[in-house]
């Protein structure tokens, strides 16, 4: 079934290999651009760990999947860079990982998960859906590309750390 672990700083570099994978393979999914990420150094990589809570998801040593939870001032949790390789989907991956943000998220006193899945991204949208999060009516333009669009979600968090998973 493989590992979810959290991203330490001198995991700058499996962070930044899988995020340009996602980067590269699904372009259409990300506020980012491959070309842009692909600029940064390790510092930034470093920082970027820093600044949220990086999961990895490790099957083997083989890393296949990434989500970042990163606390907002308004008391919710933004769930950014979420990818899990096509090779690994199907495994329940993505839900593993969202348990271990929204555990952190708990713990840290935040309120709800918030995420932005990108218009016709049907794959991430009925895994999300499937957790348990709701679009919230808000609609936000991509930061790549103000023409295209993403839709809002979010899920409400417990008050304790007792009982945050998601579906089986």
């Amino acid at each position: 079934m493989g590992t979810i672990r959290r991203a330490e700083s001198d995991d700058w570099s499996i962070c930044r290999d899988i995020r340009l994978r996602a980067l590269r393979e699904e372009p259409q999914a990300y506020e980012s651009t491959f070309a842009d990420e692909q600029r940064l150094g390790d510092h930034d990589w470093r920082t970027r760990i820093a600044r949220g809570s990086t999961f990895l998801a490790l099957d083997h040593d083989q890393v296949n999947g990434m989500a970042v939870g990163i606390a907002l001032d308004d008391g919710d949790t933004m769930i950014v860079a979420m990818y899990v390789a096509p090779e690994a989907r199907g495994r329940r991956i993505a839900t593993r990982l969202i348990d271990e943000i929204a555990g952190e998220a708990v713990r840290r006193g935040s309120r709800r998960l918030v995420l932005d899945v990108a218009d016709g991204n049907a794959t991430a949208l009925h895994c999300y859906l499937r957790y348990g999060f709701a679009p919230t009516g808000q609609r936000v333009p991509m930061g790549r590309d103000p023409s295209a669009f993403q839709t809002r979600l979010a899920y409400p968090l417990p008050g304790t750390g007792a009982g945050v998973t998601g579906p089986d």
